[in-house]
């Protein structure tokens, strides 16, 4: 997304750490909230390098936020919530296909709790209020041999962009769903949310998730095109299997599509 100059953002509350880690009851939880930095998951990543032990960071203002595709994440000071956070998986990173999903299903829930407002997922993990876009996830993953999986899980939610917003698509944010701006307790009910389904995620696998991923999903019974990975490709949505791969029924059959680079529109009017 293009950046955004500080006026066009709406004002809210300045993050906490103290705050946060009071709302989720645990006064030594590792996290730190700067004012600002280039993309919170590369920063959280390099803190790890660098020996920190440090579970959550976040960041008032992203001068190089990163969104899927390569694409720039809107950041404007205050905005929104971006917010990083660190989990270490057993086994390997193959078992962690769909784990953009339930980042994806976390970070809806948590708004919904938040905010009461019903959220989707556009597959695989953008969020959605009233086909809208509201927030998204990047997951960075590290393997190293001998050593459990590490997930850097990037979210970014809009809560307050006043009149700027992202250019080509529809956009939203919490404020004008009726939302709370309260981005402190935002951020302790999404840590909240994420450390029990990474959890569960990590015993149980995606199956845990199904039922919730089509809850949740605005893509299913949908018409579909998809490009990014040579000839664009249309079709009708089907939900996702349980590795979180894409179902398209397809003139030439079922096809299933995992997230790779391809970027999924509606062909549907809304």
């Amino acid at each position: 997304m293009p950046n955004q100059s500080e006026s066009q953002a709406g004002a809210t509350a300045p993050l906490d750490a103290a705050r946060i880690r009071g709302l989720l009851g645990q006064p030594e939880f590792p996290l730190v909230v700067e004012p600002s930095l280039g993309s919170t998951n590369s920063c959280l990543a390099e803190r790890l390098d660098r020996g920190e032990s440090l579970r959550v960071l976040m960041a008032e203002h992203q001068s190089a936020g990163r969104g899927r595709h390569g694409r720039q994440w809107l950041s404007p000071p205050g905005g929104g919530l971006y917010l990083s956070m660190a989990r270490e998986f057993s086994g390997g990173a193959q078992r962690l296909g769909a784990l953009a999903l339930v980042a994806g299903l976390a970070a809806a829930d948590a708004v919904a709790r938040h905010s009461k407002i019903p959220v989707g997922v556009k597959w695989p993990n953008d969020l959605q209020a009233r086909g809208s876009k509201l927030g998204g996830c990047l997951i960075d993953l590290r393997q190293t041999a001998g050593k459990p999986c590490l997930a850097i899980i990037g979210i970014g939610i809009n809560v307050d962009l006043g009149s700027g917003g992202e250019p080509d698509q529809p956009w939203t944010d919490l404020v004008r769903e009726g939302g709370s701006s309260d981005r402190n307790r935002l951020a302790a009910i999404l840590i909240d949310t994420l450390e029990t389904d990474l959890a569960l995620f990590d015993r149980a696998g995606f199956e845990a998730f199904r039922s919730r991923w089509d809850a949740h999903d605005v893509l299913r019974g949908q018409r579909l095109r998809l490009s990014g990975s040579g000839a664009d490709l249309d079709g009708l949505g089907l939900g996702v299997d349980a590795s979180g791969a894409l179902l398209l029924q397809t003139a030439d059959g079922i096809r299933a599509i995992h997230a790779g680079e391809v970027s999924v529109r509606r062909l549907d009017p809304r």
